[in-house]
């Protein structure tokens, strides 16, 4: 071929692809932000756990963990405080469900409206105070929808509870009766959207809102099998402290942390009885884990097969720490079963109840619920650290910029709406379609990402269902439902074992009013 020739051709080719070289190169990052429920601080790879997370520490590895980012201890608060940046309070979200004020904006809509393709999957309870089971409503938000709008969480993971009604796209669905499991459902339509998303000219917004491993414990049989053993030699007492070591090695706490005491409500466990039922359920605790974790891989094996992995920021954190709730009581009224094919559901925390299979309501208790929380005090709902404290993996080729770093930057679940937005380049606005909403209260993380610093907070605070907190600097203040404050100082006491209110009663009164303001405050000055 004479060179000539040759160099046109050249040039041709170019000329057609350079539109296409073009867009991508100008194409936004694509936004993945996977929300696990119940999740405790320390039951990763990456954070400690002997669960096997291979695909999330893969992310770990290649992205920047947090040491000391947190939640708002319970699902609505937190999933409210995710999806709009603001404070609970502020969206009118006091408990563990309910609907937001219209003095908001959720990230759907902002990133819908700025050509995004939107697509939320899961558990979507929380988020919006329209029904999101119609169809007209929901395209006002996302693209692509499928999930529960119900408030059972997951309900069953193997099968359909009454009020847990799955729809996709606005429209009821009836899941498999038989081969279902809800941590595949969830994956299958997220992994169908990305490979339909990646090969259109718009980036792409998408939200995994997974039910693990909230109760009841429900898991497969083979990923139960692979701890089952572990779980009888090592006993709680064990792994908590193998967790408490492995943290200190990972750089996730100072040489000096203590290991807080065990739960009161638990025995030694060389003193429990029903050993190898007890370690049944932290078994099918961790393979609900195991499972997450292997959704993420799949969906990571979507991104690459599409080449999206190369323009996509992925976040993944829990809403709580892990839940010390009990069995509760019988789901099954007269006259009506809770499932929806009539199966009987056997309630409760006793050994004559077996953990795993889809006709027993099982959960993991204060003794499992104390080890997810290591090194801390407390659980979910409270404001003590195994309450609010949250693994948070941030990964993204070209956004974040030092792969397997650890930052213990003081951030906060408010701050993923303001990041997704500051990556997006979205303007978060003072009003949206006719409604004035409330200044953003969430900081982007995306300095920190790129290497950076970024203005911080200069306090957090919580409320939940009685319970209190406020941090400023390295000092906490924090109370149980109708208890005093503890004033902690979490740079040399982050698990809360030495109070100091007693001795600087000034800081208390300071902190207390910092608290007190931001409860009264509504957003409306």
């Amino acid at each position: 071929m004479k060179p000539t020739l040759t160099l046109r051709l050249t040039f041709a080719v170019f000329m057609l692809a350079a539109p296409m070289l073009a867009a991508t190169a100008a194409r936004k990052p694509n936004l993945l932000v996977i929300l696990a429920d119940d999740m405790g601080f320390s039951d990763l790879g990456a954070y400690g756990s002997e669960i096997r997370t291979p695909n999330l520490d893969a992310l770990a590895r290649g992205g920047l963990r947090f040491s000391q980012f947190y939640n708002c201890a319970l699902c609505g608060p937190s999933r409210s405080a995710l999806m709009t940046g603001l404070h609970p309070h502020q969206v009118g979200i006091f408990t563990w469900t309910g609907l937001l004020n219209d003095r908001c904006v959720t990230a759907f809509e902002l990133l819908k409206r700025a050509g995004y393709a939107t697509c939320a999957v899961g558990r979507l309870d929380m988020v919006t105070a329209e029904n999101w089971h119609e169809p007209a409503k929901i395209a006002r938000h996302v693209d692509r929808f499928l999930g529960s709008t119900g408030h059972t969480g997951p309900g069953n993971y193997f099968k359909e509870v009454r009020g847990g009604q799955f729809y996709r796209d606005g429209q009821p669905i009836s899941l498999p009766p038989e081969g279902t499991y809800k941590t595949d459902v969830i994956t299958d339509f997220a992994v169908k959207f990305i490979g339909e998303a990646a090969t259109k000219d718009r980036p792409f917004f998408l939200y995994m809102a997974h039910y693990a491993p909230h109760w009841p414990l429900h898991a497969k049989p083979a990923d139960i099998a692979k701890y089952r053993e572990l779980y009888r030699q090592l006993g709680w007492d064990e792994v908590r402290a193998r967790r408490h070591q492995k943290m200190i090695e990972l750089g996730l706490l100072p040489a000096n942390t203590k290991l807080s005491p065990r739960d009161s409500r638990v025995p030694a466990w060389a003193n429990a009885p029903d050993k190898d039922w007890e370690a049944e359920r932290m078994a099918v605790y961790a393979a609900q884990i195991d499972a997450l974790d292997q959704s993420v891989g799949r969906v990571m094996a979507e991104l690459r097969r599409t080449g999206a992995d190369k323009n996509t920021l992925v976040l993944f954190l829990s809403d709580n720490g892990a839940s010390d709730q009990g069995g509760g009581a019988a789901l099954d009224k007269p006259g009506a079963t809770w499932r929806v094919d009539g199966t009987k559901t056997r309630v409760g925390n006793t050994p004559d109840i077996q953990p795993g299979p889809a006709d027993n309501f099982v959960t993991g208790g204060p003794p499992w619920a104390n080890v997810s929380n290591t090194p801390f005090r407390q659980h979910k709902q409270s404001n003590h650290e195994g309450g609010i404290a949250s693994p948070l993996i941030a990964w993204g080729p070209g956004l974040v910029a030092h792969s397997g770093t650890l930052s213990a930057e003081l951030s906060h679940i408010t701050d993923i709406t303001a990041t997704c937005l500051d990556v997006a380049g979205v303007e978060y606005p003072a009003d949206f379609e006719g409604r004035k909403v409330l200044p953003l209260a969430g900081r982007s993380l995306l300095p920190l990402l790129r290497g950076g610093q970024r203005a911080g907070h200069p306090s957090l605070c919580w409320a939940t269902a009685g319970n209190r907190a406020v941090r400023v600097g390295s000092w906490k203040l924090v109370s149980s439902k109708g208890g005093t404050w503890e004033l902690y100082d979490l740079a040399a006491d982050r698990t809360e074992l030495d109070d100091l209110a007693k001795q600087q009663p000034d800081r208390v009164r300071a902190m207390a009013t910092i608290f007190e303001t931001w409860r009264h405050d509504r957003g409306t000055k």
